[in-house]
């Protein structure tokens, strides 16, 4: 039995954050392992804007293989859609016995958070751990007090998916930050 961090999203594409956010929660002493999982719908997201599930699938195997305790998962993908989180929590506490699952998020979406499908459910099967991330909005005071939720001092990314899909659709220069991996996948498939 071990510790895992759930690291949940659509990664569409996976960019150097994501790369650097995955390696900075695998070398905390509290999880054995980080798991990236790809979800192939958010509520949140058109999805017209996602590339293929088996795309992105492909491109998370290629560019995590280089760690040790970081490994990718398409366990969102065999259930129902759209995926909340909390359903994909109780699968993983069906499915495996870890001691303790540990949700990774962005502290953006602590601004929604009590918006979420069972939040208050998600906080008992699981810590909740927040790396920063630029928000003008307020966090509601019963999301910030609880003992569950840990705002952790992860590197600030200032990259995102949105606007890596804005600089491919105008045929801009995305190498400083995407990883070879991802911008060999894109080259070898237009």
């Amino acid at each position: 039995m071990s510790n895992v961090g759930l690291y949940l999203g659509t990664f569409n594409p996976i960019h150097n954050g994501h790369v650097t956010l995955a390696e900075y929660f695998s070398k905390l002493s509290e999880l054995d392992e980080v798991l990236v999982v790809i979800s192939p719908q958010s509520p949140f997201k058109k999805e017209s804007e996602i590339i293929s599930d088996k795309d992105r699938l492909k491109m998370a195997e290629t560019v995590f293989k280089r760690f040790d305790n970081v490994r990718v998962s398409d366990i969102e993908f065999k259930m129902s859609r759209p995926n909340f989180t909390i359903d994909t929590l109780k699968e993983f506490r069906k499915r495996h016995k870890y001691n303790k699952l540990i949700l990774l998020i962005g502290e953006d979406n602590l601004v929604g958070f009590n918006k979420w499908k069972d939040y208050k459910k998600i906080i008992e099967i699981a810590e909740v751990y927040v790396y920063p991330r630029d928000t003008d909005q307020r966090i509601p005071d019963e999301i910030l007090s609880n003992n569950n939720i840990k705002l952790v001092d992860a590197p600030k990314i200032k990259i995102s998916s949105s606007h890596i899909r804005e600089l491919i659709k105008s045929k801009q220069n995305i190498d400083s930050l995407v990883p070879k991996e991802v911008l060999k996948f894109f080259k070898l498939n237009n």
